[in-house]
């Protein structure tokens, strides 16, 4: 087992313990992100697209965590996002190993430490094998997932990340057959197609009732009827991607530097997209946004833009 393996299953092993323990989270944190060091050193260590001043930080170990995930998304190990997400971390990273309390949850921890575990390529078997550690993972366990697997032997129960994907490509390649409810969904809807093809045609046999001619309109209703007006429909957005160490906030200009406003941002809250040109500062995109009476700056790869 590799030292990046090692830290990302002690990680897994200190969400499942901890429960409500905040400082047990921060460490199952630390966890992750020094097991995404490691990897992202030595994948920079490979590449030859470096110069002999970033390798020698590197290996002196004097390297930024900004410089790493720069060049991390130069020689395409992130992507802009992903490099957005890793440096928010960072912050709550370096607050918490500072003696500031840890306010993140078992959930948000648990899908960082997937993310890193899928950056890191690392196999299934990484991953948690518990269904303690999944349901933490990911917030939801229903009862019928639940059922079946008190069923199983405790051998051949997967969880996390990679047993997910490695389930959904199997199906995908008709691997795994289809379930009995997604048959009975199938025939569900072919009852509905039915059902309207029915109605169509009774439409149709069914004479319709002669219009109504209206009286043309006058000179004077033609002047005075108001203009059409094209009122543009605000756009929506909604808050995404936070870091788990607590809600974002609106900024008064562009920069992560600036004061905040009032009012804190949590995952899912609607915002409104206010007509500015978006702002590129700090090596990130800004858009102005308004909620809750407050208008301010955002990082637009934390806007999920015209979703319901």
């Amino acid at each position: 087992m590799t030292r990046v393996e090692d830290k990302v299953r002690r990680g897994f092993d200190l969400v499942q313990r901890a429960g409500e323990d905040s400082d047990l989270l921060g460490a199952a944190l630390l966890a992750f992100h020094s097991a995404l060091s490691d990897y992202l050193d030595a994948e920079l260590r490979r590449s030859s697209l470096l110069n002999d001043a970033e390798r020698k930080a590197i290996d002196e170990g004097t390297m930024t965590w900004l410089m790493r995930a720069t060049l991390a998304q130069r020689v395409g190990l992130l992507t802009e996002k992903q490099r957005d997400r890793v440096l928010e971390i960072n912050r709550v990273r370096t607050g918490f190993a500072h003696g500031e309390g840890f306010a993140g949850s078992a959930r948000s921890v648990a899908a960082y430490g997937e993310f890193v575990a899928d950056l890191c390529n690392l196999s299934p078997s990484a991953a948690p094998h518990d269904t303690a550690a999944r349901r933490a993972s990911t917030g939801v366990h229903r009862a019928t997932v639940g059922a079946t697997a008190t069923a199983r032997p405790a051998a051949t129960t997967e969880s996390g990340f990679h047993a997910r994907v490695g389930e959904r490509k199997a199906r995908q390649a008709g691997l795994i057959p289809e379930s009995g409810s997604f048959r009975m969904a199938l025939a569900a809807v072919a009852v509905l197609f039915l059902i309207a093809l029915a109605v169509i045609g009774l439409q149709q046999l069914t004479p319709a009732a002669p219009a109504i001619s209206s009286a043309p309109p006058t000179a004077l209703s033609a002047a005075i009827a108001p203009p059409p007006t094209n009122t543009p429909t605000p756009q929506k957005a909604r808050i995404v991607n936070l870091p788990p160490g607590g809600p974002g906030w609106l900024r008064t200009t562009p920069s992560f530097r600036a004061p905040t406003q009032p009012i804190p941002l949590s995952d899912g809250l609607e915002v409104t997209l206010l007509d500015r040109d978006p702002v590129d500062a700090e090596g990130t995109r800004w858009r102005f946004v308004s909620v809750g009476g407050y208008d301010g700056w955002c990082p637009e790869h934390n806007l999920a833009i015209g979703s319901d």
